[in-house]
């Protein structure tokens, strides 16, 4: 992903996460940087969508890869953890915040 945009990441699960609290976590240099839960979620049955601002990926540097996770409790409290992924961040020319 490039800073300054506004993809849409999305994970396919092999868990049906629609019942559960999802919390999905992107992290640099071992700190959080930005984390996204509730509404800020599009959950199906077989994936999580996360549509990042301009803001959000503005918050990361392009230096470094981001760390991804998703953790999530269901009613019952089981709780899982997916594996941490990793993606490269594209750097930009004119920073900050563009509008239309």
């Amino acid at each position: 992903m490039k800073r300054g945009t506004t993809p849409t990441n999305t994970f396919k699960t092999n868990i049906d996460l629609t019942g559960a609290t999802v919390f999905v976590t992107y992290a640099q240099g071992g700190k959080t940087v930005l984390e996204k839960a509730g509404e800020d979620l599009e959950i199906t049955e077989e994936a999580v969508a996360v549509r990042l601002s301009q803001e959000d990926t503005l918050a990361f540097s392009a230096s470094q890869r981001v760390s991804i996770q998703i953790r999530c409790v269901f009613p019952d409290g089981t709780a899982c953890a997916s594996n941490i992924m990793s993606a490269d961040v594209g750097g930009i020319l004119k920073d900050g915040v563009i509008e239309p």
